[in-house]
């Protein structure tokens, strides 16, 4: 049996449920690119075995990749969908956001288009199913503050200021360091000043009029119109964070 076709058939059963289901349940013919001869050899993987590789490849995604990059997030789901690791993995990787990435989900877009998925997920017309980020509204923000502060930025402004619809910075402490899930959280903008450099991103918190003095000092902008003192204030914390 051809590499091509060895590694064509095992990803699809490691990755695939629907075709791991049909291909245990002796419905699914012929993975794509194989003879006769190789479909043959294919089948006599067996199921049992083939489900426990399966949740423990899982497993070791989770750990290994997911858990160390996006921790709150990765936690929050698990709790958000009642499903242990594993399940939470085979999800993600049964998704399309998934197969766009490649497989390669180094800066988390595959898992936020699976967040985003969620959170956009409406019921059948007549079904009363909860949403299933109905307990974790603030999830996809929380993403996109995790991915920031480990360094993927949509371009390469820095420092640059972010506003957050979500307190996700306390969200962020309440489930690593409390180990807390929140609940009936009310939207809570956080605005935050992120800088970059070789040491990895620094994150400073700011009011809103001190968001907007930022942008302008950022922007090149005319400040004329802000507190003198603002203006000082983030004059100051530019001066510490590129010193």
């Amino acid at each position: 049996m051809s590499l091509e076709a060895q590694y064509r058939a095992l990803y699809q059963l490691m990755y695939k449920r629907g075709t791991r289901d049909a291909f245990e349940q002796g419905k699914f013919e012929r993975f794509e690119g194989t003879t006769d001869a190789e479909s043959a050899e294919i089948g006599k993987v067996a199921g049992l075995r083939q489900n426990i590789v399966v949740q423990l490849h899982a497993n070791d995604i989770g750990n290994n990749w997911y858990a160390p990059r996006f921790p709150a997030t990765w936690m929050a789901l698990q709790v958000a969908l009642g499903v242990d690791q594993p399940e939470l993995t085979m999800r993600l990787t049964d998704t399309d956001a998934f197969e766009l990435r490649v497989n390669d989900d180094f800066d988390g877009r595959a898992l936020a288009g699976y967040v985003q998925q969620l959170a956009e997920f409406k019921p059948p017309r007549g079904h009363k199913t909860e949403p299933p980020l109905a307990g974790a509204p603030w999830l996809p923000e929380l993403l996109r503050y995790e991915r920031m502060i480990a360094g993927h930025w949509p371009d390469d402004a820095s420092p640059r200021v972010e506003k957050f619809d979500w307190d996700v910075g306390g969200v962020h402490d309440a489930l690593l360091e409390k180990e807390l899930f929140p609940v009936d959280e009310k939207p809570v903008p956080l605005h935050l000043l992120l800088h970059r450099d070789e040491a990895g991103v620094t994150e400073v918190a700011l009011n809103a009029e001190q968001a907007r003095t930022m942008k302008k000092l950022l922007g090149g902008e005319d400040t004329k119109d802000e507190p003198p003192k603002v203006v000082a204030k983030c004059r100051r914390v530019l001066n510490q964070l590129k010193s």
